[in-house]
């Protein structure tokens, strides 16, 4: 008799959290897309970029990027106690000096002048004159965020509720008497932002928007009944996508989840599942140093969230996909934990490219479909599949086929991918994933390779884990099994 294969449901939107029971899901250093067409699958996963090395300009103290910013003409750097002006190759064009040499910074941009602060001072570079001044006046020493709105820089001055406002296009004077109270709520200022000419300004319990009235000497004024009982719980975890800005928010009734801002309304964009995964590290550990940075792969835009201090230090990396509102994680390297940070820390545009930096040295970094390591570190590539059952009762798995890109070997021997080799795991009745079991993926332009594992026994319920490390495309489309019901219940 021949064995036939029915096709089964292999991708969900769980993350394994609070408990296997519920859901052992997983999609590490992989997405999904959705297929219109269907044409195989109308759901398929694909592997996360590498990190390729586009230089490093911070030699040879190797120190990483406290921030960085990009222009369509230009990019701009702070590392140790410098701000690097830098070309698109990494070549140096102007270095000045902070008062500082650690702890993230913020930067912006007029239309000639650009400004960073430390939380100790800020400091204004002019591109034009090639100067570089630490502001005095009345500029909030202490600040640790800046925006920029019509020409106007703004910047929160910290343990209050006050955000000053600079001159029209000059970041050098800031008037005693431009500022404004951010006080609809009682609690204290943390960071500035802007969205569309608006500016937000986000406190430690809710966030409102001002705009410019055209009034002297201060132009911001409340946009009456916009503030929103959403406070920030990162100050570094706020970031653009998609004509909105998401951030890592703490809410008023002590939660902590992924939020994102469109016009004047604000929506929560993470699961149950990650919401455990935030809750329980600023319960164990600490949210306040969380990271966010931004890329784009084809349609798809990605916000990656770093948790610096989750694991044990290890950390946490988790990816939010804005086109498909779908989420998975992402790390560099192999760990027995439960999980680890990925390589990068910052991300900017700046000459049409993408550069992201790395929280360890002085790398910086360009997302690349086409590399398929982090800089030379291993990428796990992984996903635990939806749970199969058959109404609860005990059935036999005696075949089980993932439908993948095949015959995808490097072409040198002596490189690791030149044959490579996936895992497949099997977890049954809630047990452990074992035994592992080795498959090729094909040698190069060997296409007719199937990734076919047989005999797996019997149970109630059985999950699956697939993984691959070597530096080859990850392309899933579908997976199939051969199921048959016990006559008994087990």
């Amino acid at each position: 008799m021949t064995q036939r294969l029915k096709r089964v449901a292999i991708f969900g939107e769980g993350i394994l959290a609070k408990s296997p029971v519920v859901t052992r899901q997983r999609r590490l250093n992989c997405y999904l897309e959705s297929r219109k067409d269907g044409d195989k699958a109308t759901i398929v996963l694909y592997g996360t970029p590498g990190m390729a090395l586009a230089f490093n300009a911070s030699n040879p103290s190797n120190q990483p990027a406290r921030g960085i910013l990009g222009t369509p003409t230009a990019l701009y750097e702070v590392c140790g106690s410098l701000l690097l002006s830098l070309s698109s190759t990494g070549l140096i064009l102007f270095t000045g000096t902070l008062g500082t040499g650690a702890g993230s910074v913020s930067l912006n941009i007029n239309p000639t002048q650009v400004m960073v602060v430390d939380g100790a001072q800020g400091y204004v570079y002019t591109p034009g004159a090639s100067t570089f001044v630490v502001v005095g006046g009345s500029f909030p020493n202490g600040a640790r965020t800046i925006t920029q709105v019509n020409g106007f820089f703004l910047c929160e001055q910290p343990g209050s509720t006050v955000v000053w406002v600079s001159n029209l296009n000059d970041g050098t004077t800031w008037n005693g008497l431009s500022f404004f109270n951010a006080n609809q709520y009682p609690d204290t200022v943390l960071a500035v932002d802007s969205l569309g000419g608006l500016v937000v300004v986000f406190s430690t319990g809710h966030l409102e928007f001002y705009q410019n009235v055209g009034a002297t000497t201060e132009p911001f004024q409340y946009i009456t009944n916009s503030a929103l009982e959403y406070g920030l719980a990162a100050i570094f975890a706020r970031a653009h996508v998609n004509n909105s800005i998401v951030f890592l928010c703490q809410t008023r009734e002590g939660g902590i989840q992924v939020a994102q801002i469109a016009g004047f309304q604000v929506k929560i964009i993470s699961t149950t599942d990650i919401d455990y995964i935030l809750q329980q590290t600023a319960s164990t550990a600490t949210v306040s140093d969380a990271t966010m940075l931004v890329y784009q792969q084809d349609t798809h835009k990605f916000v990656q969230i770093t948790l610096p201090s989750a694991n044990g230090n290890l950390g946490r990396s988790l990816l939010y996909d804005a086109t498909m509102d779908t989420w998975s994680e992402t790390q560099t390297g192999v760990t027995p934990a439960a999980g680890a940070r990925h390589i990068g820390q910052f991300s900017c545009v700046a000459y049409g490219k993408t550069y992201v930096t790395d929280y360890s040295g002085g790398n910086i970094y360009q997302p690349s479909a086409l590399t398929y390591q982090d800089n030379g570190n291993v990428i796990l590539r992984e996903l635990v599949t939806k749970t199969a059952v058959e109404e609860f009762n005990v059935f036999r798995c005696s075949a089980l086929y993932f439908d993948m890109q095949t015959g995808v070997g490097l072409s040198n021997p002596a490189l690791q991918g030149y044959a490579p080799l996936v895992t497949v795991e099997r977890a049954v009745d809630g047990q452990d994933f074992g035994p592992v079991r080795f498959v090729s993926l094909g040698a190069q332009g060997q296409f007719k390779t199937r990734v076919m594992t047989r005999r797996w026994g019997r149970g109630r319920s059985m999950t699956f884990r697939l993984r691959l490390t070597d530096p080859v495309p990850f392309v899933v489309t579908a997976a199939a099994a051969s199921v048959r019901l016990l006559s008994r219940s087990g």
